[in-house]
């Protein structure tokens, strides 16, 4: 089929304002990239993974929020988590492990390709504790990506989170960042620090044996759940952003819970 249309005819101009819209991208693109080495190179240089959840989260709110008609806000996310993976590649190569356990493997690959960019390598390592393995022992180039951790189908790996040698690993995004479900369907762990996003939502694993995790909530003003349990371990979700070392997790120990651990936190667009 012949796509050829005269010259000065109204296809061909509207060709040509694309072609002109395409160029001007491009060079705010590289504006872009520019200014984020320019920020890289005033920041003191850093340990662990440059990697940041919280602000990440706040920037794509605001962006959909502005994001004027025709766009869509998941069109939005797209293409701004493609900058971001960009622009983390330029500070460090980050590889990400994903472990899916029973899960669909392929569905956890496509939501790491599509939150970590096409270039990011990624390495199917099957099940969870095999990735979570990997990111432990590489901290500062390694983001693993499992199943969520309550999802059901999946099987119950995660006791294994309450184990010390994770202990260094930290949920730092539920993905895919927009969805319609109640909880996401991955979990990013990483040695990276937690960050407040606003809407936060706190994931903690407890010993709790005598089944006292609702009386120590309430007690310590918390609102929160039961995720999961799994004699005589507890996966507690709570509304609002608790840090690593915010006191009330100590005041649920107080409150009648053992070993209390806050895994990580995580906001949705």
């Amino acid at each position: 089929m012949n796509d050829q249309s005269p010259p000065g005819s109204p296809l061909e101009t509207i060709r040509a304002e694309i072609d002109g819209i395409d160029k001007t991208l491009l060079s705010l693109l590289a504006d872009r990239l520019r200014a984020v080495d320019k920020m890289s190179g005033l920041k003191p240089p850093e340990q662990g993974l440059p990697i940041r959840p919280g602000r990440e989260v706040a920037l794509l709110r605001r962006l959909v929020a502005e994001a004027p008609a025709p766009l869509e806000r998941e069109f939005v996310v797209e293409i701004w988590r493609a900058m971001i993976a960009a622009s983390l590649r330029r500070q460090r190569v980050i590889d990400v492990v994903v472990g899916g356990g029973r899960g669909d493997p392929t569905r956890l690959f496509d939501i790491a390709r599509r939150h970590f960019g096409a270039r990011t390598r990624i390495k199917d390592l099957g099940e969870p504790q095999a990735a979570l393995q990997k990111a432990a022992e590489n901290p500062d180039s390694v983001v693993a990506i499992t199943s969520w951790p309550a999802a059901p189908g999946v099987g119950a790996w995660w006791p294994a989170l309450s184990e010390r040698r994770f202990h260094n690993l930290h949920i730092i995004a539920g993905l895919p960042l927009i969805g319609g479900t109640d909880e996401p369907e991955a979990a990013v762990f990483a040695a990276s620090q937690t960050e407040e996003a606003g809407s936060d939502i706190t994931v903690l694993i407890a010993f709790d044996p005598h089944h006292r995790l609702q009386r120590a909530l309430n007690e310590t003003g918390l609102t929160g759940r039961e995720m999961a349990r799994a004699e005589p371990r507890v996966l507690v979700r709570v509304d609002g952003f608790i840090g690593l070392d915010d006191p009330r997790a100590a005041a649920l120990s107080r409150a009648g819970l053992d070993s209390v651990r806050v895994l990580g936190s995580y906001a949705r667009v």
